[in-house]
C-alpha cells in the first residue's frame, strides 16, 4: 500500500493517485482509519440559519468572491425558498427570495449560474408540488436581474419542466437538466435541454412535453438499483475543453456530451458507470485546473473524484451524521473557491440513503484543497 501524504490528497493527490492502479485511499471515512485517512476530513463551514434549512445549489461569482446558495426549504415550508448570499469572509446574507409559482404558492430555487448578461438564472423545481394535485410541468427557469450587484427583480424565462434541477452556461448557451420526464409508457428517462439567451428577449419559453422539444439535447436512462430510485438527470459541469458532464441521481452514472464547432451534440455517452463506487451523483464540480470532476455521492455521504480519464476515486465518505461536526450529511453540490472545497449538505431523507433524518443544524462542509 503506497503511504498517501497530505500534498497528494485531494487537489494535488488526484491526477497521480488514480494514474496507479494498486492505489487505493483505505481509510476514507473516520472509522476506516489508515494512511492518509483524515486529510481529506470535512470540517464545518457555516451553520446556516433557520430560514436555510435545504441548502442546495451553489455557484460562484468570480468577480466578488461571493457564494450565491439555493435554499429550495422542502424540509420545512414554513419558510420560503431563497437565495443566500455568502461573501469572503463568509458573513451570510438574504440575497433574493424566490418567486412563487401561482398555483403551487412555492418558489424552489435548485442549480444556478451567471449568464454572460451578468444576470443569475435558477432553476425552479416544482415537482413536489406536481404530485399534491395531480398537475405536472409546472417547474420553470427563473432570470434574477442584477443591478450594482443586487437582486432587484425575476423573469420566468422557460416554463414546462418536470423537475428543472441544474443550470450552467457555456458562452450564451445554457444548459438545464431535468430529472424526470414521466414518459406514460417508459420508466427512467431524464433529459437535459439547452437554450441560447436570444430566446429569452420575447417573453417565456414554453416547452413542449413528452420529449418533443426541439430544445433537448440529450436523454438519460436510468437502470434498476437497489434504492429503485428512476430519478435520472441532475448535476452539471463543463470541463476546460467544454465537454458537458451530467450525473444520474437513482443510478450514479456520469454521462458525456461533446460538441461540434455549431454547438450540436457531437457524441454522447456513458463516461462513468460504477455502481459500487458511485452509485448516486448528485451535484457535479470540475475543477478547470486539472479538469476533475467531483461528485456529491448522496447515498453514501461521499465525495467522488473522477479523472479525465475516467478513472473513479472516494476521496471521503462517512456515515450517517447531522453535520454538527462538519461531516456530511447527504450532500449534494460543492464548490472550490480558493483552497476550499465547500459543500452543501441537503439533509433530506430518501429510501436508501445513508441519511435517515432531518435534522438540526442545517451546515455547509469544507474540505481544505492542497496546493
Amino acid at each position: 500500500m503506497l503511504n498517501l501524504t497530505p500534498k497528494m490528497l485531494v487537489k494535488g493527490f488526484v491526477v497521480l493517485a488514480m494514474a496507479m492502479a494498486m492505489v487505493t485511499l483505505n481509510g476514507c471515512g473516520g472509522a476506516a482509519g489508515g494512511a492518509g485517512a483524515d486529510v481529506a476530513r470535512p470540517a464545518l463551514f457555516l451553520t446556516l440559519p433557520e430560514y436555510c434549512n435545504t441548502p442546495d445549489g451553489m455557484t460562484l461569482d468570480a468577480e466578488t468572491g461571493n457564494i450565491i446558495l439555493a435554499a429550495p426549504n422542502f424540509n420545512d415550508e414554513s419558510y420560503p425558498g431563497v437565495l443566500l448570499t455568502i461573501n469572503p469572509k463568509n458573513d451570510v446574507s438574504l440575497f433574493y427570495a424566490m418567486p412563487v409559482h401561482p398555483e403551487t404558492g412555492r418558489g424552489c430555487p435548485m442549480g444556478l449560474d451567471f449568464g454572460p448578461d451578468g444576470n443569475l438564472y435558477v432553476a425552479d423545481n416544482q415537482y413536489f408540488y406536481n404530485k399534491r394535485d395531480g398537475k405536472d410541468h409546472r417547474s420553470r427557469l427563473i432570470r434574477v436581474n442584477i443591478k450594482d450587484g443586487q437582486a432587484v427583480s425575476a423573469d420566468v424565462v422557460v416554463e414546462g419542466f418536470q423537475l428543472s434541477n441544474a443550470v450552467i452556461w457555456k458562452g450564451d448557451t445554457i444548459f438545464v437538466s431535468d430529472t424526470f420526464m414521466d414518459l406514460p409508457n417508459e420508466k427512467g428517462i431524464s433529459s437535459i435541454y439547452k437554450f441560447n439567451i436570444a430566446e429569452f428577449k420575447d417573453g417565456p419559453v414554453k416547452l413542449k412535453p413528452f420529449g418533443t422539444d426541439e430544445h433537448l439535447i440529450g436523454r438519460l436512462k436510468t437502470d434498476p438499483n437497489p434504492r429503485d430510485d428512476m430519478a435520472g438527470a441532475d448535476g452539471l459541469t463543463l470541463d476546460s475543453r467544454g465537454n458537458l458532464y451530467c450525473g444520474s441521481f437513482g443510478d450514479g452514472k456520469v454521462h458525456k456530451f461533446i460538441f461540434s464547432d455549431d454547438g450540436s451534440v457531437a457524441s454522447q455517452e456513458i463516461f462513468v458507470n460504477n455502481p459500487k463506487e458511485l452509485p448516486c451523483s448528485d451535484g457535479l464540480f470540475c475543477d478547470l485546473e486539472t479538469d476533475i470532476v467531483y461528485v456529491n455521492d448522496s447515498q453514501r455521504n461521499a465525495i467522488v473524484a473522477i479523472s479525465p480519464n475516467g478513472m473513479v476515486r472516494t476521496i471521503w465518505i462517512n456515515e450517517d451524521s447531522n453535520g454538527a461536526d462538519g461531516l456530511l450529511d447527504q450532500p449534494c453540490e460543492c464548490v472550490i473557491r480558493g483552497d476550499e472545497m465547500i459543500i452543501a449538505n441537503f439533509d433530506m431523507p430518501f429510501p436508501g440513503l445513508k441519511n435517515k433524518a432531518f435534522d438540526k443544524p442545517y451546515t455547509l462542509s469544507v474540505i481544505k484543497m492542497a496546493k
